[in-house]
């Protein structure tokens, strides 16, 4: 089956993809003035990247607010500091404005995230997890659908960094806005695919369990080989030449 046209791409050959990242301009946004600005120039575009980031918690129920939003076009990522510039009127506007759209993947958890610091009513959101969902992709994450559609990598080693800093490392910059980038260049594909990815889910199922049935049987099979018995020496009988 072409690695491509299965459904479940296979993690080694995700890791054998080329790393992709944003090359573009990253613009850090951290007071009111410089995000008006910002969204002054985003509300020009008809689709943005769209993401978010929260600081990690490694407690078990313990979750933190959302620390930064990104947004990209082709050639410029804006990297919102939400500690910086609070939630202006401004920002609340373009979350409701269903005129630019702002794709991201899994986003149902970033809106409701973001709700809780203000309430707004979201509004031209793109979930390419629910587009690739309905066209029975099954691996509909970020990394997934990059490997699918874009032939590359992304690189998951910032994820779990304090996205709370008051000054992001240049690594934290680029995969924010790697993130929200990728996600405006993989919708095109995405759209484009007319392929129904639900035929290839019944015949990797049906590989699956033959492979685990071979598997059985050569753990069942396998034989211990049994230790070889010291020969006991003959006995030589007095007199016996």
């Amino acid at each position: 089956m072409d690695l491509l046209m299965a459904n479940r791409l296979s993690r080694d050959y995700i890791n054998s993809l080329p790393i992709i990242r944003f090359e573009g301009e990253v613009v850090m946004v951290t007071d009111e003035e410089q995000a008006k600005t910002a969204l002054s120039e985003l509300q020009k575009e008809e689709n943005v990247g769209f993401d978010t980031e929260s600081r990690p918690s490694f407690t078990k129920g313990k979750s933190y607010p959302i620390s930064l939003v990104q947004f990209a076009t082709e050639n410029k990522a804006f990297l919102f500091q939400l500690k910086k510039t609070g939630f202006p009127d401004c920002l609340l506007e373009f979350l409701c404005n269903d005129e630019v759209k702002k794709i991201g993947v899994g986003i149902k958890n970033d809106i409701e995230k973001l709700q809780e610091l203000r309430d707004f009513n979201a509004a031209g959101f793109v979930d390419l997890s629910k587009i690739a969902s309905e066209k029975g992709i099954i691996q509909v994450g970020l990394r997934g659908l990059t490997a699918r559609y874009i032939k590359h990598r992304i690189t998951k080693t910032a994820q779990k960094t304090n996205w709370a800093l008051p000054q992001l490392t240049k690594k934290q910059q680029i995969y924010a806005a790697s993130d929200a980038w990728i996600c405006l260049r993989i919708y095109p594909l995405l759209l484009a695919d007319h392929t129904n990815y639900r035929q290839f889910i019944e015949k990797e199922e049906k590989e699956r369990q033959e492979r685990l049935r071979i598997h059985r049987e050569k753990k069942n099979h396998t034989m211990v080989m049994p230790k070889k018995s010291v020969s006991e020496k003959p006995v030589v009988q007095k007199g016996a030449k």
